[in-house]
């Protein structure tokens, strides 16, 4: 086993800054610390440093610490910028009457973190219905001036099939969400159980909604597990949040999850979470997590999920969770031979997604 590096593991240490009791670093020479800060901003864990740094459990140079605070005044400065553009979007989406919930990072700053600041954010993420969908994407780019990032794969693939529609807005993206993750694990939710029991918080003056406790522990276990690769911790820790925040109803998590068929990708997001940051161990989702066994089919499904190619890999099995021959005609069509526009934006040679997805897998 190669050992990883010591920026790696000063940032699993930030990561765990005030869940484990953990209270005091060790000083890092300039050099080491320069990699600690880039793998802490890559993680999105920069609001954590700033704290440790504030309270004087992380020593630094004042070299040091004009970095950190460099750093994080630039990201909490667009924070600000992302809090904004999730103001303006609501309140258009609340002009046309489309409901909508804040989801991740926004979401989760100011519902379950002590402080904001902890949980830095690149862009915003809302979730709409997938009736108003399409239509929710086309008002907003006009309104706010953005552009949509990529074409449709196929004319209705988005409303049918899609997770989510990405607005460019300047330097900011807007993410609009249709279901939590794509592949299978997406497809399998039944998306009219994200809509209940939302949980409200306060943003610029203004009363929003995010999902309630128990779809928000799910979805940061989803981006933990599912999201990216290699993964990063600040979903790792953002679950570590929830549960500690105490709103998270342990029944309702695990029927949820059954019902999404995810129980698999939840207890393996749980036992990573729990077992790296040292904390919430005693939490019963975390007794249930340890003692699950995940079927193979269920770790079959979650490898889809890992890998230079798992973009692909976890889009082919989507056929799995589609019920009706005719969808997975449709869907099949789509990846094998989308429109003209998607292809050219995204450079993909004649077989579309299938052809490129060989390439990466081979």
């Amino acid at each position: 086993m190669i050992d990883p590096p010591r920026s790696a593991v000063n940032a699993l240490s930030i990561a765990a800054f005030f869940a484990d009791g953990h209270s005091q670093f060790g000083a890092v020479a300039d050099r080491e610390f320069d990699e600690l800060l880039g793998d802490c901003e890559h993680h999105r864990l920069l609001g954590l440093v700033g704290e440790a740094v504030r309270t004087g459990a992380l020593p630094v140079t004042a070299r040091q610490r004009d970095q950190v605070e460099e750093r994080v005044s630039a990201w909490l400065a667009h924070a600000l910028r992302v809090e904004r553009s999730v103001l303006a979007t609501v309140a258009i989406l609340d002009s046309i009457g489309i409901e909508h919930r804040i989801l991740k990072g926004v979401a989760l700053a100011h519902l379950v973190y002590p402080d904001p600041s902890r949980r830095v954010f690149g862009d915003a993420d809302i979730l709409i219905r997938s009736q108003d969908f399409a239509r929710a994407a086309l008002v907003l780019a006009e309104r706010l001036g953005g552009t949509r990032a990529w074409p449709e794969l196929r004319a209705g693939f988005d409303t049918r099939f899609g997770r989510e529609i990405t607005i460019r807005i300047g330097r900011l993206e807007l993410d609009l969400h249709r279901t939590l993750v794509d592949g299978p694990f997406g497809l399998w939710i039944a998306l009219d159980e994200l809509w209940g029991d939302p949980q409200p918080f306060e943003l610029g003056g203004r009363r929003l909604f995010a999902l309630s406790p128990e779809a928000q522990l799910i979805h940061a276990c989803y981006a933990a597990a599912l999201g990216d690769w290699p993964p990063r911790w600040a979903p790792r820790r953002d679950i570590v949040e929830l549960l500690r925040a105490g709103t998270v109803d342990s029944l309702r998590v695990v029927a949820l999850a059954t019902s999404w068929r995810g129980r698999a990708v939840v207890a393996y997001a749980l036992n990573e979470a729990t077992t790296a940051l040292g904390t919430a161990v005693d939490h019963e989702l975390a007794v249930w997590a340890r003692a699950y066994r995940a079927s193979p089919f269920e770790r079959t499904v979650l490898r889809s999920y890992r890998g230079k190619a798992r973009g692909y890999t976890s889009q082919a099995l989507s056929v799995l969770a589609m019920p009706g021959l005719r969808d997975r005609a449709a869907y099949v069509r789509a990846i094998i031979a989308p429109d003209a526009a998607y292809r050219e934006a995204r450079d993909l040679p004649a077989g579309g997604l299938a052809r490129r997805a060989w390439q990466r897998w081979r």
